[in-house]
């Protein structure tokens, strides 16, 4: 998920997440409230599935944003991260995000 703003126009991106949720609900401000704070969104979403040829609508209460990557290593600030793996993860200057 990522957002930014320019003088010119902005784009909001959040993956499994509904285009139309994305443009009516969630707004530039949720991404920073969700980074800084680690606080969790949910929104409810509407869609069509088919489970065995049968047809149906679905309502979902889905976490649309979230400030948690279990695929990067997160850095003090808690923004900036590294890949796991990385050269400088053994750098003892470097410690991570939720350590003591």
């Amino acid at each position: 998920m990522y957002s930014f703003i320019t003088e010119e126009s902005g784009k909001k991106k959040a993956k499994a997440v509904k285009k139309n949720v994305i443009k009516k609900e969630i707004k530039h401000s949720d991404y920073l409230n969700v980074l800084l704070n680690n606080q969790t969104m949910h929104h409810q979403m509407c869609s069509i599935r088919s489970e065995l040829h049968q047809i149906s609508s679905c309502h979902l209460n889905k976490v649309s944003l979230s400030p948690f990557d279990d695929k990067r290593y997160l850095l003090i600030d808690g923004i900036a991260s590294l890949s796991y793996g990385h050269y400088q993860i053994k750098n003892e200057n470097l410690r991570y995000f939720n350590e003591p």
